[in-house]
């Protein structure tokens, strides 16, 4: 079964269990107003218990799902504050690297330091992919397994040098926790089984954009004229671009910071 196919089968799920959770909802009711309470009564209330566990859990592995791509996107351009927002304020919360753990917020907040603002050409994309999710009995805690495959670009640590490139990938093992009825994360454990070196460098905006903009085509392309032409001022054809975030961040639910980010940037070809 493929992904699209899994996905569309968990939120068919989804819908099913919501509809038969009202219906059943609706026909409790109506026995209690009718004053016939009996075994049939009983068995109702249980299948509606038993209903109503299914979609919570469903619920909370859509929302744990919606947390962890969420911390993603924040890491690719790594947003530090909301990357520790992310994070549980338990005082089990661990950050298990390869390069050594870091415990509890403070250990968070010591890591993902934020008076340390990554350079422009910084990115450190890793897409989670397959992820298996077991929530707890409870509903209280839950844990999750994910592949975590994408790019980095590290940039020169002095002028002159080479930037580090490169693809990888990666294995998360992540706890999650409820608090105060959020999902939130508990704990990172991370491994990386392989990476490839790109020696050839990456194609960057800059590469795509600049002779669009001159007026070139891009080789093999049909030539079709646009109904609005390029804005020379659009920061999209700029490393460094953090493309705005639709929604909210899941754990404050505040706006998040990739307009601050965006204005050190310049339009290509302007200092």
């Amino acid at each position: 079964m493929g992904k699209k196919t899994t996905i569309a089968a968990t939120r068919k799920r989804s819908i099913n269990t919501v509809a038969v959770v009202k219906s059943a909802r609706a026909a409790s009711r109506r026995l209690a107003s009718s004053g016939k309470v009996g075994k049939s009564s009983g068995s109702l209330q249980k299948r509606l218990e038993a209903l109503e566990k299914r979609l919570q859990r469903v619920e909370d592995i859509q929302a744990i799902q919606r947390l962890q791509h969420a911390y993603n996107y924040y890491v690719e351009h790594m947003m530090k504050q909301e990357i520790i927002d992310c994070f549980a304020d338990s005082p089990d919360v661990l950050l298990d690297w390869i390069e050594g753990k870091w415990k509890g917020k403070a250990g968070v907040r010591k890591y993902f330091d934020v008076s340390q603002v990554p350079p422009i050409e910084f990115r450190h994309q890793l897409m989670p992919i397959a992820g298996l999710i077991t929530v707890a009995p409870d509903g209280l805690t839950a844990k999750g397994r994910w592949y975590a495959f994408g790019g980095i670009m590290m940039p020169p640590p002095e002028k002159g040098a080479e930037a580090t490139r490169s693809f990888i990938s990666g294995i998360y093992e992540i706890g999650y926790i409820k608090e105060a009825g959020i999902w939130k994360i508990l704990s990172i454990s991370w491994v990386i089984p392989y990476g490839v070196r790109i020696s050839g460098g990456w194609i960057l905006p800059e590469d795509i954009a600049g002779p669009l903009l001159e007026g070139k085509s891009i080789p093999g392309a049909p030539k079709i004229a646009p109904d609005m032409p390029m804005d020379k001022n659009d920061l999209r054809y700029v490393t460094g671009y953090i493309f705005p975030f639709h929604f909210a961040h899941p754990v404050t639910g505040k706006p998040t910071s990739e307009a601050a980010r965006n204005a050190r940037l310049h339009p290509i070809n302007k200092p």
